[in-house]
């Protein structure tokens, strides 16, 4: 007798595999805020980081209202999309990356420009550094989100 199982003809299991994984991982995107959504957040954190202690403090908390048209939006667009499942605890490189964000955001306050072209510099170094960790902190959901659906007993 042969161990070996007998598919369907016209039935590759490696295809069908695949087609399930790719199925899991589109649900997965689409449970998680938009890239544009977090485009325009890592924009007016590091705006407002980059201007703080050289623009007036009104200016900084109209730059910082921009933040309730962003959630505004963020809950139109999470409301028509599936509820996302919750993972039971964040990945190491999630933490990582969320630590990296906060450390950006403590150290930038330390940075006191003095001229527009430090200020200008300090938005690109937060920004760039900002839009890193949360592109990451992201991915990394993403896959622990995966790895969890696929652990869990049915």
């Amino acid at each position: 007798m042969s161990d070996e199982k007998t598919w369907p003809a016209g039935i590759d299991p490696r295809e069908a595999l695949a087609e399930v994984d790719g199925a899991s991982g589109a649900m997965v995107h689409s449970t998680e805020a938009p890239r544009g959504f977090m485009l325009a957040l890592v924009l007016v954190m590091s705006t407002v980081m980059a201007l703080l202690g050289v623009a007036s403090w009104p200016i900084l908390l109209g730059i910082g209202a921009l933040g309730a048209p962003l959630l505004a939006w963020y809950l139109l667009a999470m409301r028509a999309r599936p509820k996302p499942r919750p993972i039971l605890s964040h990945s190491g490189p999630y933490m990582l990356y969320a630590l990296l964000l906060m450390l950006v955001m403590q150290a930038g306050r330390f940075w006191e420009p003095r001229s527009w072209w430090e200020v200008a510099a300090k938005w690109i170094v937060v920004f760039a550094i900002c839009w890193y960790a949360m592109s990451r902190m992201r991915a990394a959901a993403i896959r622990n989100r995966l790895k969890d659906a696929n652990e869990r007993p049915i």
